[in-house]
């Protein structure tokens, strides 16, 4: 009887699928616990070809959708998914050997529907000593950090992390889904802030182990947080309430936007700038003073701030000129057709 259904969302990351789908095939439960549910988000390269190499080893179902976005392939994959337990998995996330068994003993523990799990995810060796990435993990976590989690913890819901945790998929169901106007960024915590309100509770299970196995530049993390700032406005547009507008940073926003846009290139072309250097550094077995690695990563988090703020100030302002109205339509049902949560309409 399936216990539990691995959804692994991608989109054009089939250089990354072998090792992810081998670390599925080597997880410890019993292959007929778990099923794999893989949504192709509308890639274009060679992804469909490298899951068909597995469907002799795994229960795995493989479906392409148009590109629709992070949120509507998940909702793709909760409807279509068998077991009661839906783990959300990244495409550049290797699962450990006891990864899936851990968060099923953690949802037998805490058997209520409200209760989901998270599990906890570290780099690999290699990327973990990259100056980028352990700044973005271990300085200033923008990735994921569980400094301030403890096990078997209740949690709230900004600790409800896409590619990360587990959730019982009838609560998911009967609450509405992911909003699919999120394509990228928000659409986990959104959909948390509102399972809050029913009584979602994450339990933090630090032997549910993965490993991410991609590296950022500094360019694509820059993208990365341009992308979540954008979908930030739109949160803190679905939702006026306090808690939401403190974690979509828009009091910060109007504090120190109106500053960091007139140095935002500047601050974004020397960061990077000392970002080349380090890289060359670590590459040629030198150590970083602590002189430099303070600069570096005051840097770091100047180009940080200023690329997410710049990333609101992008879809605040192509708002703002057509005049866009957010108007709430309903939930959708996510067992027959799945819609929208928000319309968002412009003139």
């Amino acid at each position: 009887m399936l216990k539990l259904t691995a959804l692994l969302t991608t989109y054009n990351r089939a250089q990354y699928l072998d090792d992810v789908l081998t670390s599925v095939r080597g997880q410890t439960c019993s292959r007929d616990d778990y099923e794999l549910v893989v949504i192709d988000d509308g890639s274009t390269d060679n992804t469909a070809s490298i899951v068909q190499k597995y469907c002799g080893d795994l229960t795995v179902r493989y479906i392409h959708q148009d590109n629709a976005g992070l949120a509507a392939a998940r909702n793709h994959g909760v409807s279509v998914a068998r077991a009661p337990l839906i783990l959300m998995m990244d495409d550049d996330d290797i699962v450990q050997p006891n990864n899936f068994v851990e968060h099923v003993r953690s949802h037998e523990a805490y058997p209520a529907k409200e209760i989901a799990v998270l599990g906890f995810t570290k780099l690999r060796d290699d990327i973990a000593a990259d100056p980028l990435m352990h700044f973005v993990t271990e300085t200033c976590p923008y990735l994921f950090s569980y400094q301030n989690a403890s096990e078997n913890e209740f949690l709230d819901f900004h600790w409800f992390w896409g590619g990360r945790t587990s959730f019982k998929r009838n609560f998911v169901l009967e609450n509405g889904g992911f909003n699919p106007v999120f394509r990228f960024g928000c659409e986990d915590i959104e959909l948390a802030y509102r399972l809050k309100r029913k009584g979602l509770k994450v339990v933090y299970n630090p032997r549910a182990e993965s490993v991410m196995i991609r590296k950022l530049s500094f360019d694509a993390f820059c993208d990365r947080l341009r992308r979540q700032g954008n979908s930030q406005f739109v949160f803190s547009r679905l939702c006026r309430d306090h808690e939401v507008q403190a974690w979509c940073e828009m009091d910060r926003f109007f504090k120190e936007w109106p500053e960091l846009a007139c140095s935002h290139a500047s601050d974004v072309n020397r960061a990077k700038n000392l970002d080349r250097w380090a890289h060359r550094s670590v590459e040629l077995g030198l150590p970083l003073e602590a002189g430099i690695l303070q600069q570096l990563h005051e840097s770091y988090y100047r180009a940080f701030i200023s690329a997410k703020l710049a990333g609101i100030a992008e879809v605040k302002k192509s708002w703002d000129d057509v005049g866009v109205e957010v108007i709430e339509i309903g939930k959708p049902d996510l067992e027959r057709s799945p819609i929208n949560l928000y319309h968002i309409r412009r003139p």
